[in-house]
């Protein structure tokens, strides 16, 4: 909700033959998302999950951890020895600020809510569904999540290490997380290689510093973190690259895991890519702070998600 605005209570509606009072929505937002306007970042979406606050927290602090242990105890002493270059260290500079920024944006775009629709919308609801849980029509790949406590517009899955839902307005944002993780972590792991068998021993390095005096140990961790992480980005890279091409999502694989050949529509990586990231130069399709420029008829919204 926004901020001094508070949650209405909804009129009890019967329903009728059954004996049934349900409640009618009557904001466009559940309880458990907050969304607040700041200034220069906009309109931002929080969602109320103290485990997926908890697993946002532990994501920050991997990428915190990965930055501060692949600059300072393994780039810049051997950039101080003139034993690796400016550029490589630029680089994974870039990689670690685009990834901070893509996990900022993933964890608070408006994932896709699906809006209160009235009959001055003038909208052809005649092929959507009801959902049992919200009490609100809702398109037919729409999905209610539990955690959200909303339905979300072609909902891929709820992240608990972004604190939030992937759907049809953040899908683009969660991609380039996926991307910017698996470009650091590779980042951090050939750094480490080159640290252990091409580079010299560091001859500038104060070992009184106690983070160069115990810096195996931290090496040591680093490998392991971004050895996994590089794994799992690229493994989540792969499964969304077949899943833009075949048109679905992993709620609807996991729900018909061997679909009927007529089910699954195949398309072009460009056109894929395309809708996902919505229009503009494809050059500025990897930057975060990008708005998305929707290309299709939004058709099944009220107003501005």
């Amino acid at each position: 909700m926004y901020e001094g605005e508070t949650m209405s209570a909804s009129p009890p509606t019967v329903i009728s033959g059954l004996g049934l009072v349900k409640r009618v929505p009557s904001s466009e937002y559940s309880s458990n998302i907050i969304v607040k306007n700041f200034p220069l970042l906009g309109r931002l979406h929080f969602v109320k999950d103290k485990n997926g606050i908890m697993s946002l927290t532990f994501t920050f602090l991997y990428w915190v951890y990965g930055t501060w242990c692949g600059l300072w105890v393994v780039l810049l002493p051997h950039l101080r020895d003139k034993q690796t270059s400016e550029p490589f260290v630029g680089l994974y500079i870039l990689c670690s600020v685009m990834c901070i920024c893509a996990l900022f944006r993933a964890a608070t775009l408006n994932p896709g809510r699906v809006p209160l629709i009235s009959e001055k919308d003038n909208i052809d609801t005649s092929e959507w569904e009801m959902c049992d849980k919200c009490q609100r029509k809702r398109p037919k790949r729409a999905h209610h999540c539990r955690r959200c406590q909303q339905c979300v517009l072609r909902m891929d899955h709820h992240c608990p290490w972004i604190n939030n839902c992937v759907g049809e307005e953040n899908h683009y944002a969660f991609m380039q997380l996926l991307f910017w993780a698996f470009c650091l972590s590779w980042m951090a792991f050939w750094s480490l290689m080159l640290h252990y068998w091409y580079y010299p021993a560091c001859v500038t390095c104060d070992k009184s510093v106690f983070y160069i005096k115990h810096s195996i140990w931290f090496k040591y961790l680093l490998v392991l973190m971004s050895l996994a992480m590089g794994l799992f980005m690229g493994a989540g890279l792969l499964e969304q690259h077949q899943n833009l091409n075949w048109d679905r999502t992993t709620l609807e694989n996991m729900k018909d895991p061997h679909p009927d050949i007529e089910k699954i529509r195949i398309r072009s990586e460009w056109s894929a890519y395309q809708e996902m990231c919505g229009g503009g130069s494809m050059i500025f399709w990897l930057l975060p702070c990008r708005s998305r420029r929707v290309i299709r008829p939004s058709y099944f919204y009220s107003s501005p998600v």
